[in-house]
């Protein structure tokens, strides 16, 4: 299958571009807002041209959105007019009804789209789904990363900038992934930037219903750092590289059969064969493409709905 490529973003070029290649798809077109200053020469021999010139070219197949995230929908909702099928980067949108509206234009057109996480395709998710350690009622999820360039487009709020849209769906995804309720918003606490009009921190109590609980927590202004830790009625676990894991990664875990100094110590370590959780997720939605499968937003308009109510807390945060 043939990619269009909507925004020279790092992550497309670091992430997706291999990832496709891997999956054994190409990519022909690259649509940039300065198209006359050509794409970068990662992409090797490709097509260059604005976004709505990348959505004409008939040879693409599919497209990749990856362009600021308050522009996820407005050129999602053009690439299914086009008549492409469309994977983009998360958040897939910044309100329910920019979502509502993305769901009704690919249930019109018959088109799928998907949000692009790919955590959800990485086998160490599998394991802690499948894992014994009884049943699941806590779990604490942690991003964070070290302060970015203030002109940087994760510090700009008009533009879905801040920790709570660009790293809080990682950690709602944790409790959606492993517990089987709706998410409820019980709590928060976040702290602004003194001179940005984004959150630095911001820290969430999640209900998932029947005594199970999201404790989340993500931050733009500390040390790079990721963590999930799941407790059971008989053991717990822990991913340690959760989000972003290197080729190979690992997890430990104990169960209360192992002995009480077990359950208190590292525990027993599951080192995972390496994979690349990208390509597993772009091999799914062209499968999805080629299958006519539906499109399904029902995870993405909890975490929207989530995510929304957090974002909606800083205004009020001292």
């Amino acid at each position: 299958m043939r990619f269009g490529i909507l925004g020279d973003a790092k992550i497309a070029r670091t992430m997706l571009l291999p990832a496709i290649r891997a999956a054994g798809h190409e990519i022909i077109h690259i649509g940039r807002r300065d198209a006359g200053q050509g794409a970068d020469p990662v992409w090797g021999d490709v097509a260059v041209s604005d976004y709505e010139g990348m959505l004409a070219d008939a040879a693409v197949d599919l497209v990749y959105n990856a362009l600021p995230n308050h522009l996820h929908v407005p050129w999602s909702l053009r690439a299914l007019a086009a008549g492409k099928p469309v994977l983009c980067e998360k958040p897939i949108a910044v309100n329910l009804q920019e979502l509502d509206e993305l769901a009704a234009a690919a249930d019109r057109s018959g088109l799928y789209v998907y949000d692009g996480f790919m955590v959800r395709f990485h086998p160490q998710w599998h394991w802690l789904r499948t894992l014994d350690i009884g049943r699941l009622t806590q779990i604490n999820a942690h991003f964070s990363y070290p302060p970015q360039p203030e002109g940087n487009i994760r510090n700009k709020a008009e533009w879905g900038g801040g920790p709570i849209w660009d790293i809080g769906g990682y950690c709602l995804m944790a409790g959606q992934m492993l517990f089987d309720g709706t998410p409820r918003l019980v709590g928060s606490s976040t702290e602004m930037e003194t001179h940005l009009d984004v959150e630095k921190s911001s820290a969430a109590i999640i209900d998932f219903g029947d005594g199970q609980i999201l404790n989340m927590s993500v931050s733009a202004g500390t040390s790079l750092s990721q963590m999930v830790h799941v407790v059971g009625t008989d053991g717990w676990a822990r991913l340690d590289v959760p989000f972003n894991p290197p080729a190979e990664t690992t997890a430990h875990w104990a169960h209360r059969d192992h002995g009480k100094a077990q359950l208190l110590s590292q525990g027993t370590e599951v080192r995972f064969q390496a994979c690349n959780h990208y390509q597993l997720m772009v091999s799914d939605f062209v499968a999805a493409v080629q299958e006519g499968r539906p499109t399904d937003l029902r995870q993405a308009r909890e975490l929207v709905a989530i995510l929304s109510a957090l974002v909606a807390s800083r205004t009020s945060a001292v």
